[in-house]
């Protein structure tokens, strides 16, 4: 699992998808992370279409010899180089098509595919020239292949994308000039100067547009999963995320700390204060959650109503016990009038279960016995917590007024 990752998680990571999209500049995301996430999104997006581009000059060229005679004679002595250019362009462009296959995410796909779309170029200016040195005028037309090219691309990197907008038209006048096409070579480099601005153009709007569609949907995707009260993530996300960190932890032999974490008698302040106080309570709980969980891998979320669930990675089982008391005085501290309660305030009950994964072992057992531990804690009085297992030690009952706040470590 990828540290990283966890930590974009949130609120934070919306709010930088959302300014990027309102920023977008040409050259690329500021950020260098978001930029190579981006570029492998990219990549395995574009990969079905970079394959039916590469397939269709596979075709060609593997057809050439049956069409070819239809359309030119070549003198006898050019045939064997024309043979030769048309099969070594078949073979890249197949190397291009399973590369693209095996490999989509892959940098070197991007490559391969700026290197065979410049070899398709040159193979059919090659081509064209051997086939009939004196014949008729090119078409400006073909200078379209760059654009194709560009765009299959899927993103506009100067450095490569400029030199075959701007070199392949140059081969392709001075093919027109070799060729002694003098009399139209004025509209000729008009056509191509045309055609190779469209080219740039394409390039830029795809970019442009498939960046704006990759931000769009990550927005999407976080503002679906995350809670509109609290802005932790909810239920449905927490599970993804956590199934992933669950898994990393088995392979790594890390114990893992489930909290699950119910607000007391939250209906009783929900019907003296209304709904609307009962919202920003758990707004309130949300963001302290979100404070526990700074590390890379702890995770935090709304489990759903009033019930909250913390995840800490390879923590100890005192750092565990000390985060937990923490945890119910802070809650209490917060001050939340909750007037129907015994303590006059907002409490919370805590139930906790701690282990390392097995391999018969599942996300949801974790949960399941947290869920068992918070059933205690409530029979137990509320307002404390209780570890799932009987070996490990039961906490006391919390006086909040006797509690010494305990730093997170």
């Amino acid at each position: 699992m990828d540290a990283h990752r966890h930590k974009a998680l949130g609120q934070s990571r919306l709010v930088v998808l959302q300014q990027q999209l309102a920023q977008l500049r040409l050259a690329g995301f500021a950020d260098a992370a978001m930029e190579r996430e981006y570029l492998v999104w990219v990549r395995l997006e574009s990969a079905p279409m970079r394959r039916v581009m590469m397939a269709v000059p596979l075709l060609a060229m593997l057809l050439a010899p049956l069409y070819g005679g239809l359309l030119h004679t070549p003198a006898a002595a050019n045939i064997a180089w024309l043979r030769l250019i048309e099969f070594a362009i078949a073979g890249l462009c197949a190397a291009s098509i399973m590369v693209l296959w095996r490999q989509p995410q892959a940098r070197a796909s991007t490559y391969l595919m700026y290197v065979t779309s410049l070899a398709v170029f040159w193979a059919v200016a090659a081509i064209r020239w051997l086939v009939a040195p004196g014949g008729s005028s090119l078409s400006p037309e073909i200078v379209m292949v760059v654009p194709l090219a560009l765009a299959a691309v899927g993103r506009l990197r100067l450095w490569l994308s400029l030199p075959m907008a701007l070199g392949c038209p140059a081969l392709f006048l001075l093919l027109e000039w070799q060729l002694g096409h003098v009399e139209r070579f004025a509209s000729t480099v008009l056509g191509t100067l045309l055609f190779s601005g469209l080219s740039v153009i394409t390039a830029i709007a795809t970019d442009r547009l498939l960046r704006r569609a990759w931000l769009s949907r990550g927005i999407v995707e976080l503002t679906a999963m995350s809670d509109a009260v609290t802005a932790l993530p909810n239920r449905q996300w927490f599970n993804r995320d956590f199934s992933a960190l669950f898994a990393f932890a088995r392979r790594n032999r890390e114990p893992l700390a489930v909290f699950l974490l119910d607000l007391d008698h939250f209906k009783k302040l929900n019907d003296s204060h209304g709904h609307a106080a009962g919202d920003a309570a758990l707004a309130q709980v949300g963001t302290l959650l979100a404070r526990y969980s700074r590390r890379a891998m702890d995770m935090a979320g709304r489990y759903g109503g009033e019930e909250f669930v913390l995840v800490l990675h390879n923590p100890t089982f005192n750092g565990v016990q000390r985060i937990a008391g923490q945890l119910l005085a802070d809650i209490t501290a917060l001050g939340i009038d909750n007037a129907g309660a015994p303590l006059k305030t907002l409490t919370a009950s805590i139930g906790i279960y701690m282990a390392v994964p097995s391999v018969d072992d599942r996300p949801e057992d974790f949960l399941r016995q947290a869920d068992n531990a918070l059933y205690v804690a409530k029979q137990a009085g509320r307002n404390r917590y209780r570890f799932a297992r009987p070996e490990d030690a039961v906490a006391p009952a919390l006086d909040p007024a006797e509690q010494e706040p305990i730093p997170i470590t």
